[in-house]
C-alpha cells in the first residue's frame, strides 16, 4: 500500500520517481498532451478555412492569425512540464497551490466569458470587447468607474485601431453593425 511519501509532488516521492519523471512533472505533462491535442485539432481545422476571393482578401489569410496563436500556445505548453524544476531551484513547490480546490470566481469567470462570446455573432467584435472589458473588473471586484469605463472603451479601441489601420484586418460587425473602417 503505498504511503503519503509516495504521492506525486510530494518531496520524498520525487526523490523516488525515476530521472525522467522527476524532469517532466507528470500532471503538467497529462495536461500539456491535452493541450497539444487540441492546438493540433485547431491546427488542422484552419485547414479547413474557405478560400478567400482575391477580391476581398485583406492581404492575409484567414488562417494566419488562429495559427500564430496556436503556435503560441503551443510553445508555452511545452514548457509547461518543466516550470517545477524553475520553482524549485527558487524554493517554491508548485504542487502546494494546487491542493486548494479552484475558487468560485474562476468559474463564475468562465461562465461570464462563455456567455459574452455566445452574443459575438449578435454584438460584433468591437462590442464583445468592450463587453468584457466591463463585465470582467467588475466581477474580479474593480468598482471605480473612471479607471473600468477608459479601458472598455480605449483598449478595444486600440485594438480595433491596431488591426484595421495597420494590419488591414476587419472585425464582423454583428448584428448591430458597429465597426471601424
Amino acid at each position: 500500500m503505498p504511503n503519503e511519501s509516495d504521492e506525486v509532488g510530494g518531496m520524498e516521492g520525487a526523490r523516488s520517481r525515476t530521472p525522467i519523471a522527476r524532469l517532466i512533472h507528470p500532471v503538467d505533462g497529462i495536461v500539456t498532451l491535452i493541450i497539444l491535442a487540441v492546438v493540433a485539432w485547431l491546427y488542422y481545422e484552419t485547414s479547413q478555412f474557405e478560400e478567400v476571393s482575391f477580391l476581398f482578401s485583406q492581404n492575409v489569410p484567414p488562417q494566419m492569425f488562429p495559427r500564430i496563436l496556436l503556435i503560441f500556445i503551443a510553445i508555452l505548453a511545452l514548457a509547461m512540464p518543466f516550470e517545477h524544476l524553475l520553482l524549485k531551484r527558487k524554493g517554491k513547490d508548485i504542487d502546494k497551490s494546487r491542493r486548494e480546490p479552484v475558487k468560485a470566481i474562476a468559474w463564475v469567470t468562465m461562465v461570464a466569458l462563455v456567455v459574452i462570446m455566445s452574443a459575438a455573432p449578435l454584438l460584433g467584435t468591437l462590442l464583445t470587447m468592450v463587453t468584457v472589458c466591463i463585465v470582467i473588473p467588475f466581477l474580479w471586484g474593480e468598482r471605480r468607474l473612471r479607471i473600468v469605463l477608459p479601458f472598455a472603451v480605449l483598449f478595444p479601441l486600440f485594438i480595433a485601431l491596431l488591426f484595421n489601420i495597420v494590419l488591414g484586418v476587419h472585425f464582423d460587425p454583428g448584428f448591430v453593425g458597429l465597426t471601424i473602417r
